[in-house]
């Protein structure tokens, strides 16, 4: 005892040393038994998964019942969407080639009385983008398809009147691939289905583009565009949109009141009191020019995907 009291760091030091050390020792008993833990649990596991591996799933009527409700509920959601991609793309119908250019001479007929009627603009010899049509046949391959891609783009024109808009400044298409393909006619008798044959290497999904410049008020600018998104005969994709305000500046300070003084000084009756300057709107008032570029979208459903 007096060794300590005349040793007092000494003492201390030795005291903490024991203590430490009394602590190390229950760490490290501790951490061995969680880590011992830990070894039994994953070799379980493994123990576990080799069982699984090796073993085979045990057939009964249960499994089998839950299989076949899957496979059957898989199978009616695939026939769904199938029935629900038909709907949204025009037929194609047998054509022949005069038969094509017969329908587009009265398809853009129809689109200009139309247009004169809502007074819309269109552009000079305005054929829908088939121009080359106009004046000579499409060969018979290409006739069907060409005959929905027309009664797409006729949607659009006639869309785009409907919403009043101010001219419909240009429309091109782009060409379809059966267009390129050498002229061999194959008629097709009337009233047979046009199914595409098997091996042919259409894809499920494909796409024409459509290249429209417009131009009107917002408000026809909003309704064609969720028109497009939101057609019910035809899916299309509007890819592109590119909106571009007519007045690219902003009015001149004063404007509006140099426009009072002229109001005022108009001629009216005698005793007539004179007229109140009206409010000139400057935001609002804008119309702007559209260029668009839309995406026919046809679908080809194989006839195995759902058998």
């Amino acid at each position: 005892m007096n060794w300590f009291i005349q040793n007092r760091f000494l003492g201390a030091f030795l005291g903490g040393l024991g203590l430490a050390t009394l602590l190390t020792l229950w760490f490290v008993f501790h951490e061995k038994g969680r880590a011992d833990e830990a070894q039994s649990q994953l070799e379980s596991t493994v123990t576990e998964l080799n069982r699984l591996r090796a073993s085979s799933p045990f057939p009964n009527d249960e499994n089998l019942k839950k299989t076949k409700a899957q496979s059957d509920a898989y199978r009616n959601s695939l026939l769904a969407l199938e029935n629900e991609l038909k709907t949204r793309m025009f037929p194609r119908l047998p054509l022949q080639p005069n038969e094509f250019q017969a329908q587009l001479r009265l398809a853009v007929t129809a689109v200009q009385e139309r247009a004169s009627a809502s007074k819309v603009q269109l552009p000079a010899n305005f054929n829908l983008g088939f121009d080359e049509y106009a004046t000579s046949l499409p060969n018979g391959e290409a006739a069907p398809r060409l005959g929905r891609q027309l009664r797409a783009i006729e949607w659009i024109a006639n869309t785009i009147i409907d919403a009043h808009a101010d001219a419909l400044t240009s429309l091109s298409r782009s060409p379809l691939p059966e267009e390129k393909a050498p002229a061999t006619p194959t008629p097709t008798p009337k009233g047979a289905a046009a199914v595409p044959a098997k091996g042919t290497g259409e894809k499920i999904v494909e796409s024409t583009a459509v290249n429209v410049t417009f131009s009107g008020s917002p408000a026809a600018v909003r309704r064609i565009v969720n028109q497009v998104g939101a057609a019910k005969d035809q899916f299309y994709v509007l890819r592109t949109l590119v909106v571009k305000n007519q007045v690219d500046k902003g009015p001149k300070r004063g404007a509006p009141e140099a426009a009072a003084p002229a109001a005022q000084a108009a001629p009216s009756a005698p005793g007539a009191k004179p007229k109140e300057p009206g409010i000139a709107f400057l935001v609002g008032t804008e119309h702007v020019d559209v260029a668009a570029k839309i995406e026919i979208v046809k679908f080809t459903v194989p006839e195995n995907l759902t058998r």
